[in-house]
């Protein structure tokens, strides 16, 4: 009689493991078809987009659903509220240290008597080496993505140190601030595996780029 009763709860438990499995399969099916109706939806338009895979830990620039460009990322966290699954837009860039042109109005620093200078052949253009490392991508929904790179020089590791005791100290008051309000929003941090990576993804990021991030979701 035991054995038929242990059996039976076996049966019942492996019956149990099998549905909470296939709930979850399901789960996973319904959000990637949510995410590839999200895609679709950018991909009907011949301009480019981004989509930041955290669990892929990957960044795609991407057109016509067509993969241009790839970046890994070494790390990946996330603060505050889940994300919704639908396009954004960039709305801006901000780092300690944004590139910008130069305006110079010739002749307008020349001395007086200065000789003009022989006009470049050059046009004043910015580089990759003139991209930061250390930057955030601002979206709608108060959402904001950190980029910082691995790296073993000085000052850039001291940097990575600084935005370390920020995460730890500064996120936990924002939120505290703001759930008074109640207000609230995301911050994710990403950590890309060198400091070239993190530049080229800042070049590449133009403001008003549509972009979806794929991460936790409501």
């Amino acid at each position: 009689m035991r054995t038929k009763i242990a059996a039976a709860w076996a049966m019942a438990a492996v019956l149990s493991l099998a549905g909470f499995v296939g709930a979850q399969d399901a789960a996973k099916l319904a959000e990637k078809a949510r995410i590839l109706e999200s895609e679709a939806a950018q991909a009907k338009n011949p301009a480019a987009y981004m989509i930041i895979d955290l669990p892929a830990r990957k960044i795609l620039l991407k057109a016509r659903g067509f993969v241009l460009r790839s970046w890994d990322l070494r790390s990946d966290r996330l603060w505050g509220k889940p994300l919704e699954l639908k396009g954004l837009k960039l709305i801006g860039k901000s780092a300690l240290a944004k590139p910008e042109r130069k305006n110079i109005t010739p002749g307008k620093d020349d001395p007086k008597n200065a000789k003009p200078k022989a006009p470049s052949s050059e046009p004043d253009v910015l580089e990759l080496k003139d991209m930061p490392i250390h930057y955030s991508l601002i979206f709608g929904d108060d959402i904001r993505v950190s980029v910082r790179p691995r790296t073993t020089r000085f000052w850039p590791t001291l940097m990575n140190i600084a935005v370390d005791a920020s995460w730890l100290a500064y996120l936990p008051l924002k939120t505290l601030w703001l759930s008074v309000k109640h207000k609230a929003f995301t911050e994710i941090e990403i950590v890309m595996p060198s400091e070239n990576d993190a530049k080229s993804l800042y070049w590449a990021f133009i403001e008003g780029l549509s972009t979806i991030i794929i991460g936790p979701y409501l």
